[in-house]
């Protein structure tokens, strides 16, 4: 049952790895959207959600003792695609949007992730015995197709989101000290190169 799940991740890769030959392309042209941290890596959890849902009503609606066992097993394959993609693009988006605090934000995701991991597998079985294999996987299914909406609201209240984040404030005000000493540096050496010109010319 796991090999579906393992195909799935690979497919995933691949897709992975020809967005991000897109997404270099963009960047190389300046694009816009290439730019930005939400525009450039929630495209990838955009497709995952949708392949993650129909992998769990999939499941479920096809696990019933007159289907033939492979049926419900090739769920496995949009489910294990749909999770590694999610992964990936929500992983990439919080190390391009925390930047020096990436690693205390992937430490909170995975202690979180952990957590969740470790409770939720003492209700599966009582879930699954009371509404049985169809509605149990729907619920999942349900609950993962609200969950897609998440990206979306990231790249639409991006920023918003962030500003209520106070290591995410500290990085926008850093970003924005060093873009002005940039700017400072910029109009200073020009005028230094004019003193230089000039005492070269004195000396001669």
């Amino acid at each position: 049952m796991f090999l579906p799940i393992g195909a799935g991740a690979l497919l995933a890769i691949a897709v992975f790895l020809w967005y991000d030959g897109f997404l270099h392309r963009a960047q190389a042209q300046h694009k816009p959207w290439a730019e930005k941290e939400e525009s450039r890596r929630l495209p990838l959890a955009f497709l995952g959600g949708p392949l993650l849902v129909t992998g769990l009503f999939w499941l479920g609606w096809t696990s019933r003792a007159e289907v033939p066992f492979v049926v419900p097993m090739l769920a496995g394959t949009p489910f294990g695609a749909g999770f590694v993609l999610i992964f990936m693009a929500l992983l990439n988006y919080l190390t391009d949007a925390y930047e020096i605090f990436a690693a205390s934000a992937m430490a909170a995701a995975s202690c979180s992730r952990s957590l969740a991991g470790a409770v939720l597998p003492f209700a599966a079985k009582p879930m699954y015995d009371r509404l049985g294999v169809p509605w149990a996987s729907s619920l999942l299914g349900f609950l993962s197709l609200v969950m897609c909406f998440v990206p979306y609201m990231f790249l639409w209240k991006g920023d918003q989101i962030r500003e209520g984040s106070k290591f995410c404030t500290h990085l926008k005000e850093k970003k924005a000290q060093e873009l002005a000493e940039l700017e400072r540096q910029r109009t200073i050496r020009p005028q230094v190169n004019e003193v230089e010109v000039v005492r070269e010319k004195v000396r001669k």
